[in-house]
């Protein structure tokens, strides 16, 4: 369902200030019980605020494509030539026979469905079934479908494309004909066509995972991906009986995609019956909160660190270790006997928050996901070899750990805080902490006081 003018009005209401569109309250989920461990999101989030450079701030955000610069871009297509008078008649007097051929065979297909009709009614009332019954054993055929591999014709149609769609483009059944009539690909051998068929698959593969390379190219495979989407779900549920629900919006507030949603059957009277709002609403937080998920490149920092500093647990089994790139050398590889291997090329070792450009924190964090960039556990003989190398650098006069940073009232007589007998009281005072150990002794003991409380000499004159 597109958003209105004030929806849109609101989403980009002070943009350049903040980028971060208004989300509505809504009613919470139903309430189920709590885990006793704590989620993997809430042990990885940090609890700093990053402070974020002013390159990736101006950074350019335009696009999908834009905001994913190491990535390939499909290319678009080039658009055809104008067409001359000549042509435009041609084509309509091909799309005007067309079009009446067209008419016969619907007419020709109808009579054919009414005959079939009449027919399935007299087979029904002779063997006293009915006619849904007969239609179900005729148009009984399977709905799935498994991939085909790649054939041979497709590759040379695919090599003859990228070598004659350079100025002029061809259509399909031309380059079908030109690879038929072309005595090359007769004599080919196993070889060739292996590799034919390899740059084939190579090139469907990249198709799937580069980006499109404007807002315009995005929105029309949002489209078109979305409608099939919607035609499998709802044969699903014809085939099945499945109730699914579908949200699409957009990941940026510069995309011009269109919201969608679709619900299978009644799916959408249940957000009316559960939450008492409608389907609609939902779709509207979905893509605000959508969009402020990628205003900034905060949210690439939250993926790299919890990944480079939360190692602890899933690696060493320690708790509580932080990760040092000053003196990664010493204080991680030789303490804890553990290395971080394939930090990408090109990309300065160093905290998230300290790369300057979008492309270097993108391409760490995409090796991140993909485990190309991982911490492994070295054996005692890999760490007695760091140790040993570290010494020999050590013994050579390089500075293998960088010192710490001298304090400004070093050398100076300094006074104690428990010094005084104020110091004690307040020492006597404190509030011992929960991890502590408290001695039985003062547990048992109680508050000092006198034993005997004499009266004063007033109180003894009243009575």
């Amino acid at each position: 369902m597109p958003l209105t003018n004030d929806e849109i009005a609101a989403l980009t209401k002070d943009i350049a200030a903040t980028n971060i569109p208004t989300i509505p309250e809504l009613p919470a989920p139903p309430a189920h019980t709590p885990s006793p461990q704590p989620s993997p999101t809430e042990a990885e989030a940090p609890d700093t605020i990053i402070n974020i450079p002013e390159s990736l701030r101006e950074a350019n955000t335009s696009s999908w494509a834009a905001r994913n610069p190491t990535r390939a871009i499909i290319r678009p297509r080039t658009p055809p030539p104008r067409l001359t008078d000549a042509q435009k008649a041609s084509r309509k007097i091909k799309r005007d026979q067309k079009l009446e051929r067209t008419k016969h065979l619907h007419d020709a297909v109808a009579e054919y469905l009414n005959a079939q009709k009449m027919k399935i009614e007299a087979l029904s009332r002779a063997h006293h079934v009915t006619p849904k019954h007969i239609n179900d054993i005729i148009g009984s055929q399977t709905h799935y479908r498994t991939s085909r591999k790649s054939q041979l014709i497709n590759a040379l149609v695919h090599a003859k494309a990228k070598e004659m769609n350079t100025g002029s483009r061809y259509s399909l059944a031309e380059l079908r004909e030109m690879v038929a009539a072309d005595p090359e690909t007769k004599s080919l051998t196993r070889e060739e066509k292996e590799g034919y068929i390899a740059a084939l698959e190579e090139h469907r593969e990249k198709k799937v995972v580069s980006v499109r390379a404007n807002n315009l190219a995005a929105a029309r495979d949002v489209v078109a991906t979305t409608d099939r989407i919607v035609k499998e779900l709802d044969d699903l549920r014809v085939r099945t009986g499945v109730y699914g629900t579908l949200f699409v919006v957009r990941g940026h507030i510069n995309d011009t995609i269109q919201s969608a949603m679709h619900g299978t059957d009644n799916s959408e009277d249940f957000w009316e019956d559960v939450y008492e709002h409608p389907m609609a609403d939902f779709l509207r937080q979905y893509e605000q909160w959508a969009c402020t998920q990628n205003q900034s490149n905060i949210n690439v920092f939250y993926t790299c660190r919890p990944r480079l500093t939360l190692f602890t647990v899933a690696v060493t089994g320690k708790k509580g270790i932080v990760m040092n790139y000053n003196n990664y050398e010493t204080s991680v590889i030789e303490t804890y006997g553990v290395r971080l291997v394939g930090w990408p090329h090109g990309v300065k070792f160093t905290s998230p928050s300290n790369i300057g450009t979008v492309g270097d924190i993108r391409k760490l964090r995409d090796a991140l996901k993909a485990r190309t960039c991982y911490w492994t556990v070295l054996s005692s003989a890999e760490v007695q070899a760091h140790v040993s190398e570290l010494n020999t650098r050590r013994s050579a006069g390089e500075v293998v750990r960088k010192p710490r940073k001298k304090r400004s009232d070093a050398g100076l007589p300094r006074k104690r805080k428990d010094g005084s007998s104020a110091g004690r009281a307040s020492k006597e005072n404190h509030r011992p902490s929960k991890k502590a150990k408290k001695n039985p002794a003062q547990l048992q003991e109680g508050p000092k006081s006198a034993e005997y409380v004499e009266s004063s000499g007033e109180e003894e004159g009243d009575e």
